[in-house]
């Protein structure tokens, strides 16, 4: 049989498509996969210098503080007596601390025709003297008596005397003059630093009770008191029930000489 060269041609044709179709089968494609998307956290440590802060402690504290004027002398008496203690540095001495006993008392009257308030300050002090080489006190061998009197409306000093006893000696009296730029209770002055019958015209603050022992007795529930005199000097005050002036006063005083002077009145009685 013979075949065409067109026929030849055409089943050659057939065989090679066949060949090439079952060589180029391609196998399953893979499926498409995302990439999921992913967070970094980037972290930045950063050193510091260890600070170590203390806990401080929270105290609540109560103060109450009273009226202005507040009334620390209180009922009806005409005199009162304290032992007055003073403690000083007299350089190049070393610190020395010495103690009398002053009393004052009040009375209503006249000078020289005007209605006046009057006290009289009597102090009593040991007194000192060199025997041969020794310095010794006296007992009882200085007195000084102050009579002074004040204007019944203003408080002002209108004038007095005062006269020394030294050892049974007594020296002319000495004339105050009258101040009428004084007022009592501005500042720590005069024998007694305060007038017990003059109000304390300043704000005092309530620091509670405390025991308290002077000449007079012991006193277990004494009111303290805080404040300042008008130039700043504070001063503290113990009160007890049913003793009508302050059973102890206490303040510096930069009025005196010396190195941190301080005085304090421990009451010795009244009447």
């Amino acid at each position: 049989m013979k075949f065409s060269k067109i026929r030849i041609v055409m089943i050659l044709l057939v065989i090679v498509t066949a060949v090439f179709s079952g060589c180029t089968d391609s196998s399953p494609s893979e499926p498409s996969v995302t990439a999921p998307h992913i967070t970094v956290a980037i972290t930045k440590t950063i050193t510091l210098n260890a600070v170590t802060i203390a806990r401080q402690t929270v105290t609540t504290v109560e103060v109450k503080v009273t009226e202005n004027p507040v009334k620390v002398f209180n009922g009806d008496y005409h005199w009162v007596e304290y032992r007055k203690n003073i403690t000083q540095t007299l350089l190049p001495n070393p610190r020395y601390q010495w103690e009398y006993i002053v009393k004052i008392e009040h009375s209503a009257g006249d000078y020289k025709g005007v209605p006046a308030i009057h006290e009289k300050i009597t102090e009593t002090m040991d007194y000192p003297e060199w025997v041969g080489d020794t310095l010794t006190n006296t007992k009882d061998g200085w007195i000084i008596v102050t009579d002074r009197y004040f204007d019944a409306s203003t408080n002002y000093i209108l004038g007095g005397t005062s006269t020394e006893t030294i050892k049974g000696m007594v020296k002319p009296p000495t004339t105050l003059p009258a101040d009428e730029k004084f007022v009592r209770e501005n500042q720590p002055s005069g024998e007694m630093g305060i007038m017990p019958f003059g109000e304390m015209n300043i704000t005092l603050t309530d620091k509670g009770t405390e025991s308290i022992t002077v000449p007079v007795g012991t006193y277990p529930h004494a009111w303290k008191y805080t404040g300042n005199f008008h130039d700043g000097t504070p001063i503290t005050l113990w009160v007890a029930p049913g003793i009508p002036v302050p059973v102890l006063y206490q303040f510096p005083n930069k009025y005196l000489e010396g190195v941190d002077p301080f005085e304090s009145y421990e009451l010795k009685g009244w009447g």
